[in-house]
């Protein structure tokens, strides 16, 4: 459902025809920064007051989106103009089928923000278009999977409900699952310490239980031929996707026989005569 401030409609309008100072000052003033939480009901107003007003609100929308990192800071009030110029350009894309290519190549440029509220603007984007374009965004986002950040915004964006409800197959998702975990189990040692690997880890450990809270044994196939992996990283990934009171009732069976693949391909010790477990360490202690 849209969400109507009034009093963001003069701003706006005036902001189209150029004026941009009411606007930015009531954005700015509203933003709930630079405090913990961004004003998410403020931004989505001012992006379902743009979708209304179709075309006429690009040029602002782009405007708003531009903003780097020099010009709009992260943890400052500025931050949240790109946030909204974002949410804008995904609300656009919603109503207006001309508006989803251009739109697109507006939240991949912005997947890998330095500002991770910009990044999560992109991701609550991506998943209300979704909710709106269903499976077709599952084929569009395709080019997104050989970027870190990029693939990360994917699954967290299916992950949520509002994308992931509107889905009619789960061919297309899974695909993007499965290349996602490529992208991290290929990605060199060094990639590690990247924020934007960190993030496409967590977000394995989420979208396939979202996934499979949906679909079922189609994802738990994808899961098994994970479990092929040595990488104690990339397996743990699999161990995460299967917590939660949401499989455990409905899908136990599947889930004992992922565990038990899990189990089947763990390597023995190299030496189980000698093996002790852990120990503490023994070596010598620093002193002051």
């Amino acid at each position: 459902m849209a969400i109507r401030d009034a009093a963001l409609d003069g701003p706006i309008d005036a902001a189209i025809g150029g004026d941009t100072r009411a606007l930015y000052d009531r954005l700015t003033r509203g933003s709930g920064l630079p405090g913990i939480r961004v004003n998410d009901t403020l931004a989505r107003a001012f992006a379902d007051a743009c979708a209304a007003r179709g075309a006429r609100a690009d040029r602002l929308i782009a405007l708003m989106a531009a903003y780097d990192a020099d010009e709009a800071p992260g943890a400052t009030p500025l931050e949240f103009l790109p946030f909204c110029g974002v949410a804008a350009a995904s609300a656009r894309a919603c109503t207006d089928d001309a508006a989803v290519e251009p739109t697109l190549v507006l939240l991949h440029e912005h997947a890998d923000d330095l500002r991770f509220r910009v990044r999560d603007a992109v991701v609550a984007g991506l998943a209300r278009l979704g909710g709106k374009r269903g499976d077709d965004l599952a084929k569009r986002v395709a080019p997104w999977m050989d970027g870190y950040h990029h693939a990360a915004a994917v699954l967290y964006a299916v992950a949520e409900q509002e994308w992931c409800s509107s889905l009619t197959t789960v061919d297309e998702p899974l695909a993007r699952v499965d290349e996602a975990w490529i992208l991290a189990r290929d990605a060199p040692r060094a990639a590690a310490r990247y924020p934007g690997h960190k993030s496409l880890i967590l977000a394995l450990g989420v979208a396939p239980r979202a996934l499979a809270a949906r679909f079922g044994v189609p994802v738990f196939d994808l899961l098994v031929r994970w479990t092929q992996s040595k990488d104690p990283v990339m397996r743990d990934v699999i161990e995460q996707n299967l917590g939660g009171s949401r499989l455990a009732g409905r899908f136990a069976p599947e889930l004992e026989r992922v565990r038990a693949a899990i189990r089947g391909t763990t390597a023995p010790p190299r030496n189980p005569d000698h093996y002790v477990g852990p120990t503490r360490g023994r070596g010598r202690k620093r002193t002051r």
